[in-house]
């Protein structure tokens, strides 16, 4: 779809709320994020009872919105939710990942484009974290291939500076990864776990879920993430 305005009329999407503002006058404004139609703005009029859509406009809720596009606005109309994952509100790590994950999203995908690559992306994290992947190891991979969809992901190969491959490891610094030679100060990592940030963004869905769980069992990994994880949040 286009970034420009919808022919009136009515719509049928699958998505899921990003924000919502609540107006006491003008209702909600909620920027749901759905198939085909990207991250747009909907009006929910003031007029709607509050239990009027049930829990489809909570956070972590994915459902099927009916929409109506006006000359003026598009307005949501109903929900049908399909599934939730509330059940992050019992692991306090998964849920608070999830929270930040839609809240990078919100900042990062263009508002009124198709992004239907991203969305499937959002919608695996939120099943990794439901099925126990570790919340660190999965906010690494999607904020990795957040970056990397819109062309910003730094290597993990290659050094940013003079682009040799990493014989010897490499350095987390402000500019990016870079070899211990272009380095001057940062947090080095070792050539394991180099192999390991490679396996984190590059296995399958099913894979991934599998060897992430191990990481957190073997406790490999995990606690150089808790700090590469708030490094990648902030190159944006």
């Amino acid at each position: 779809m286009t970034p420009e305005r919808l022919p009136q009329g009515y719509y049928k999407k699958t998505g899921t709320v990003l924000l919502r503002r609540d107006a006491s006058r003008e209702g909600q404004s909620l920027l749901i994020f759905m198939r085909e139609f990207g991250a747009r703005w909907v009006g929910a009029p003031a007029a709607s009872s509050k239990n009027r859509f049930g829990g489809g406009t909570e956070p972590l809720v994915w459902g099927e919105f009916s929409l109506y596009q006006s000359p003026t606005k598009l307005y949501l109309q109903s929900v049908e939710v399909k599934e939730d994952f509330l059940c992050l509100r019992t692991d306090a790590a998964a849920l608070l990942c999830a929270l930040r994950l839609y809240k990078l999203t919100a900042k990062e995908t263009p508002v009124d484009c198709e992004n239907d690559a991203l969305l499937r992306m959002l919608w695996s994290a939120l099943v990794q974290l439901k099925e126990k992947a570790p919340a660190h190891i999965t906010e690494f991979r999607y904020t990795w291939k957040l970056m990397n969809l819109f062309g910003i992901a730094p290597s993990l190969d290659l050094c940013s500076d003079c682009g040799r491959l990493f014989s010897e490891g490499a350095v987390f610094t402000g500019e990016g990864l870079l070899c211990p030679s272009c380095a001057r100060g940062g947090s080095p990592v070792t050539q394991q776990e180099l192999a390991e940030l490679r396996l984190a963004v590059a296995l399958s869905h099913e894979n991934f879920i599998l060897w992430a769980r191990g990481q957190c069992e073997k406790n490999l990994f995990i606690n150089n993430l808790k700090k590469l994880s708030p490094f990648f949040r902030n190159m944006r």
